[in-house]
């Protein structure tokens, strides 16, 4: 005991020497004094030493972020999601643990285990495989819980390495059976198809691209199977039906997408028109039915990247747009991306607020119909205006990149709009005279 307060008493001289207040003095850590001191300084250690283990893994998560795995797959936000609910909820099909809460349904829960007993039946895929597939996710579990905007600290490990692990190989086999057959996989209904077609560009229910990318490698090795078709290759290849999908080739503009809303999005900015953003920019003023009104002329372009809009010698370009029954829910999600994901970069909205101003009613969309510009596969001109009417509903309008296209469709459409009024009050001055003249005509006859 004696050695052990005089050890205590030689650490303490050491450390108050080098530092602090009473440098250069003596305690008697024999007494209860000094006794207190030294467990109080214990105390401040231990309180450092935990400081100093916070930081470290508040470091390391950020560490993530630099790494490229920073969070993109997001709770859609409050406000959003009490417009319209149900274009962000899936219909069929939950991947990923945001969705994990809500019922699954049992019938799919049994597909993804059929599609993970066939990935062990296939050849080459043998128990030691998919035993490493399974550490490769165990191994990745931290990362991955990092790209999801919830914590789910509810969650287990097992169970989490397990959801990655038929969720991803679902998606695989779901997407190698479509590619095979024009209809989707033989063991779905077409009906069944579409709808897990529509679950999975859901902003909630996704998978990183990055652990789908390796398990699908270890599934089928390049190196040994010279015909596997690359991922992000099937991946886009799923979704040719959309009509902005630009084809099937996979160009640099998508390959950093991080999983299937992304993945779409990107498909839609391909090729788009490098734009500057402003800050609380000039809207559009005035709906097609009143630019027309103004002379603004109305063309559909062939380009095939829809934010490609342009305003050249008063006619007003536009690539054409397909508004069908999976348009709602698209855009919505890539929207609601947008927004938690490129706030600076939300071309999307930028391009859905400047068809919100020049839509104001069913005859607008009448107009742009019979000019080629929008496609109504809904058939009825006042959905696609309530329709686009509400995307922007608690979408914030600080930022957009159309705002010098909308400045000068403005001065030009209200320079029309004086030039007509001036000529209206020229030719109205004009019939007044040569009512004047005529009467004047008259009473010389007489």
């Amino acid at each position: 005991m004696e050695n052990d307060i005089e050890q205590a008493r030689a650490s303490n001289m050491e450390e108050d020497k080098a530092s602090g207040p009473n440098k250069g003095k003596d305690f008697d850590v024999g007494s209860a004094s000094g006794i207190e001191m030294v467990t109080n300084q214990k105390i401040e250690r231990e309180k450092a030493t935990d400081i100093l283990e916070k930081l470290d893994s508040e470091e390391k998560q950020m560490s993530f972020k630099r790494n490229g795995s920073e969070c993109c797959i997001y709770s859609v936000p409050k406000p959003l999601r009490n417009v319209n609910g149900k274009a962000y909820s899936p219909l069929l099909i939950s991947i990923g643990p945001l969705n994990r809460q809500n019922t699954r349904p049992e019938a799919m829960e049994k597909e993804k285990l059929k599609y993970f007993k066939k990935l062990t039946e296939r050849v080459g895929m043998d128990k030691k495989k998919i035993i490493d597939i399974l550490i490769s996710i165990e191994n990745q579990e931290e990362r991955l819980r990092h790209c999801y905007s919830e914590k789910f600290e509810s969650i287990e490990s097992r169970d989490f390495v397990e959801m990655i692990l038929l969720d991803a190989v679902f998606i695989i086999q779901f997407l190698l059976e479509s590619k095979d057959h024009d209809n989707g996989p033989e063991n779905f209904e077409p009906r069944m198809t579409f709808d897990i077609r529509e679950d999975l560009m859901l902003l909630e229910n996704q998978l990183p691209f990055f652990i789908i990318q390796e398990i699908y490698d270890q599934v089928n090795p390049p190196s040994q199977d010279a015909t596997a078709i690359p991922f992000l290759d099937l991946a886009t290849l799923h979704f040719r039906k959309y009509t902005f999908s630009q084809g099937v080739q996979t160009s640099s503009s998508v390959k950093g997408s991080r999983h299937f809303t992304d993945l779409l999005r990107n498909l839609m900015l391909n090729g788009a028109i490098q734009r500057s953003y402003r800050v609380y920019p000039m809207k559009l003023k005035y709906s097609a039915v009143m630019l027309r009104k103004a002379g603004v002329k109305f063309q559909a372009t062939q380009d095939k990247c829809l934010v490609n809009i342009k305003f050249e010698k008063g006619v007003l370009k536009i690539p054409q747009l397909e508004v069908d029954h999976s348009f709602e829910r698209l855009v919505r999600n890539i929207m609601a991306l947008e927004q938690c994901c490129y706030p600076s970069e939300a071309y999307v909205c930028s391009y859905i607020k400047f068809m919100d101003n020049l839509i104001n009613s069913a005859e607008d969309v009448g107009l742009l119909v019979r000019k080629g510009i929008i496609l109504n596969r809904l058939g009825d001109d006042a959905a696609v205006s309530n329709i686009i009417n509400h995307f922007c509903e608690n979408i914030g309008d600080s930022y957009t990149c159309f705002g010098d296209i909308s400045e000068k469709i403005n001065g030009h459409s209200e320079s029309r709009f004086n030039w007509r009024g001036t000529a209206t009050i020229a030719a109205a001055i004009l019939l007044i005279l040569t009512f004047i003249q005529t009467i004047a005509s008259v009473k010389s006859t007489f």
